[in-house]
């Protein structure tokens, strides 16, 4: 598979916790002068201030990925509730207010699946709704970017043969810090450029 010329860039959901995993993660990233995005959780945020100002302290992205993790497209009253309350508790801990929205699951984010409801808050809101182009299932057993997740991926790629800009998707997973040096190096040596959010 060929990279060469196309950009990348690395994305994270949930969390600001494990705190442990962020860390280490965090850690990778500033080793290899890499940039990436945070889509957190108000509700972690909450829980792990300390871990949401880690994140921008260190120069990266920090947006909003809702409140509780539910399931958007399906919300009507809790939509504005969900994406408000994140943006608030991130702008107050972190002094960043959210510019991007990732619903969880994609859901109602995707083109031709917008929910309407999500799109009219996240433009009150002055948030661009965003997605993934590769997802690594790094969630799924057994958790992390391991051997049988890189075939997985390096085939996502390939089914996009002119597409040149990707994001690609990941948790904050214990798994996902242990494998993430690894992953790096797969993907620069695929050719890919991992760029700036």
């Amino acid at each position: 598979m060929s990279g060469d010329g196309k950009r990348i860039v690395l994305s994270f959901d949930d969390g600001p916790g494990p705190v442990s995993a962020l860390e280490s993660i965090l850690g990778t990233l500033r080793e290899n002068d890499i940039k990436a995005e945070f889509y957190v959780l108000g509700d972690e945020v909450r829980q792990f201030p300390e871990a949401a100002r880690m994140i921008v302290d260190q120069g990266h992205d920090i947006q909003n990925h809702s409140w509780s993790h539910p399931d958007l497209a399906q919300e009507t009253e809790e939509v504005r509730r969900e994406l408000e309350r994140t943006q608030d508790i991130i702008e107050e801990v972190s002094g960043l207010r959210p510019t991007k929205i990732r619903p969880p699951y994609g859901a109602g984010g995707f083109r031709g699946h917008l929910d309407p409801e999500l799109v009219r808050v996240a433009g009150e809101l002055s948030l661009t709704i965003v997605t993934w182009d590769i997802d690594t299932e790094d969630w799924k057993a057994p958790q992390g970017l391991g051997q049988e997740k890189i075939a997985y991926i390096e085939e996502q790629f390939t089914q996009m043969p002119r597409k040149v800009s990707f994001n690609v998707l990941m948790h904050i997973l214990a798994g996902t810090a242990r494998d993430l040096p690894s992953f790096i190096s797969q993907l620069w040596e695929w050719g890919f450029t991992i760029a700036e959010p």
